[in-house]
């Protein structure tokens, strides 16, 4: 495996079954080598595996977001095709399409035509509207100078860049209009953003998500709403906690959820299945109370930026709610009594469950598995049965590459706890040999690694390399006492854990104690920081969207003043400075001797390119062998949905440094 191989994978995501069950559409993206771009289509294939996957939509734009209509005879999605010429910088808004299933056919019929992207796109039960998000159009006088002017804490986001201080709200469109496209009209309102609309059975009511507490400039609360399509509506949830993906009962009379209960820290905490009165009269019920799991999928890939979440949905009889959740570096399908607990897995085995749909019984299901020699496939399934995989979209690539299947280790950290890591063997292994070792670090600090798919992995062990990638405390779906035992603490006892993954992998004696090396992102690139500060065990390190300086990162990341006040143990710049200095890997940066590769996205938000100068500054003012790469256009996301040359050169940078220092 290279990097270069990655212009020749092709990115799956969204499966989605059809009401009857009998297909699934599903979504299929592919990178222009030429343009320096990706390209998406939606795919169909039968549920019985009878006939290969067939391309639905074509063009050369993005379809993306298919959504059956609830007859099954038509699909929804959201297109960027017949968007008007632009700057070739800028994305083309993508709006929403709907086009017939039938033996006949048709042409995409264009729904909204609006500037900015359109999203969250779900059928009204009578299958007539959709309702979708939008992000409010620009004033017509809205000044274009370039000058920004913010009296608002919340002035930027990784995903979105600087505000332009409009908002995202609930719309729905008429389905069944003539072709020039159906009415559009706003369902709802404000200085917030509401976003997750879903349809009551009767099409009365939409859900949806929003914070609207006063307070909300200065907290991570988010709410369940609901609102009234001919007018009206209520808050669901308490302004406390920090709550998604609502789905109505069958009935109307309930409403599920997932969420924390307070949404300080709640990165770090379990995510439970909640159920709320729908009408807003009574106190919400935790179904997953004393299971200490998390719902959605944690484990970590390369091969796509986010999970896609299923909200939760009944079962046919109505006696149990069915949702994704992650456990020990796995993620599958749950279901869990529709009264609270009894929670069990509808599928088992060492994979991920990236996107999940179930057809109208609440049996059938399709979802994108993938594992660590699959970047992604469809399959199908019933509930508590065997799944049957429908596509094979990356097999002729993956036949011609040596790819190395993670065995998986065991471990004692610090205070004797179990820790789970993965150990990778290099191409060509020989036992009686000595083989360098890469340890990989996870970002988060609360993801994890498991059983998903790394194409950075895969061209590290295909170029010589063993990979040790490891979930030390901190990371989620070992429990809420293992997920939160790192804040406060970031490079205390995770660092050890870490080391103590690295001295088992030495155990096994093919292990060359001289050639050890260390690289991570984000928290993984904090970690890799620290540890160089630290240590002189690794012969060269790759930092990458790291960092090293907690006093600037709290007040320049778009998360900083929440996150960082947290995750440091409730330390801020004023209260406790000292604590977040001396836990700044900058602050040991006269103890480090290892060669060190500085990689970062100019546009990175979340962890500012700020954070790597101030490293390089300090390395190179020390003596310290160093590079600094930096990458335009691309934000915290590169290695995942970054621009496809940037995700290469990212790719290749790091082997070559370490080859550089063999």
């Amino acid at each position: 495996m290279t990097p270069e191989d990655l212009y020749d994978f092709h990115f799956l995501a969204d499966a989605q079954i059809s009401p009857d069950g009998s297909r699934v559409a599903y979504v299929v993206r592919a990178i222009d080598r030429d343009k320096n771009a990706y390209r998406s289509a939606i795919w169909l294939v039968a549920a019985d595996g009878t006939s290969e996957g067939t391309r639905f939509t074509s063009g050369p734009g993005q379809d993306s977001l298919p959504r059956w209509s609830p007859d099954g005879k038509s699909l929804a999605f959201l297109s960027d095709r017949n968007a008007p010429p632009s700057d070739a910088k800028k994305r083309k808004p993508k709006n929403i399409f709907v086009l017939s299933v039938g033996p006949t056919g048709g042409e995409a019929r264009q729904l909204t035509a609006f500037d900015e992207d359109a999203g969250d796109l779900v059928w009204s039960p009578d299958g007539r509207q959709l309702a979708f998000v939008v992000k409010d159009a620009k004033a017509k006088d809205a000044d274009d100078d370039g000058v920004r002017v913010y009296d608002r804490l919340r002035y930027k986001t990784d995903e979105g860049f600087l505000s332009d201080g409009r908002r995202r709200h609930v719309w729905v469109v008429d389905v069944d209009a003539d072709d020039a496209g159906g009415e559009a009209r706003r369902l709802t309102d404000g200085d917030w953003d509401d976003i997750q609309p879903a349809w009551s059975a009767d099409g009365k009511l939409i859900a949806f998500v929003s914070n609207r507490t006063d307070d909300r400039e200065k907290n991570t609360v988010a709410d369940i709403h609901v609102a009234g399509v001919g007018g009206g509506g209520w808050r669901l949830t308490d302004g406390v906690g920090s709550y998604g993906n609502p789905q109505f009962s069958p009935d109307g009379s309930v409403i599920a959820c997932y969420g924390v209960a307070k949404a300080v820290g709640s990165s770090a905490k379990n995510v439970h299945l909640f159920v709320f009165p729908a009408r807003g009269d009574g106190a919400g019920r935790d179904l997953t109370d004393g299971w200490d799991r998390t719902v959605g999928s944690t484990v970590m890939s390369d091969m796509r930026s986010h999970m896609q979440t299923l909200p939760p949905t009944w079962s046919a009889d109505r006696s149990r709610i069915i949702f994704v959740g992650s456990d020990q570096g796995t993620a599958n399908i749950y279901s869990a009594s529709a009264d609270g607990g009894d929670v069990r897995a509808e599928t088992v085995g060492p994979h991920q469950i990236v996107s999940l749909s179930l057809a109208a019984d609440a049996n059938h299901f399709a979802c994108v598995y993938s594992n660590a020699t699959d970047p992604g496939d469809v399959a199908v399934g019933e509930l508590g049965r065997a799944m049957r995989c429908l596509t094979d979209l990356n097999g002729d690539l993956l036949a011609k590459r040596h790819i190395s299947a993670p065995e998986r280790v065991e471990f004692k950290g610090a205070d004797g706890w179990t820790i789970e890591g993965w150990l990778m063997k290099p191409r060509g292994f020989d036992a009686a040999k000595k083989w360098p070792l890469v340890l990989q670090v996870h970002g988060g600090p609360h993801g994890a690694y498991g059983n998903g798919f790394f194409h950075e992995f895969q061209v590290l062990t295909g170029a010589g390399y063993a990979v040790l990638y490891t979930n030390p405390r901190g990371s989620h779906a070992y429990g809420e006492k293992f997920s939160t035992a790192c804040v406060g603490d970031w490079g205390g006892k995770d660092y050890e854990d870490l080391m103590a993954g690295v001295d088992h992998a030495l155990a096994t004696g093919w292990i060359d104690t001289k050639r050890l090396y260390v690289t991570g992102g984000s928290y993984g690139g904090f970690m890799t920081n620290w540890i160089v500060g630290h240590t002189d065990r690794f012969r060269a390190a790759a930092t990458a969207r790291s960092i090293s300086n907690n006093i600037s990162a709290f007040g320049t990341s778009d998360i900083g003043w929440h996150f960082w006040g947290y995750e440091m143990g409730e330390a801020s710049p004023w209260v406790d400075p000292q604590k977040l200095v001396e836990r700044s890997p900058l602050y040991y940066v006269k103890n480090v001797k290892t060669p060190v590769l500085i990689l970062h996205a100019e546009q990175d938000l979340r962890c500012p390119i700020e954070q790597a100068e101030q490293f390089f500054v300090a390395l190179r003012l020390h003596g310290v062998e160093t590079q600094f790469v930096r990458f335009p256009e691309d934000n915290h996301d590169l290695t995942r949905g970054g621009k496809p040359k940037n995700r290469v050169e990212h790719c290749r940078r790091i082997v070559d440094w370490f080859g550089t220092h063999a």
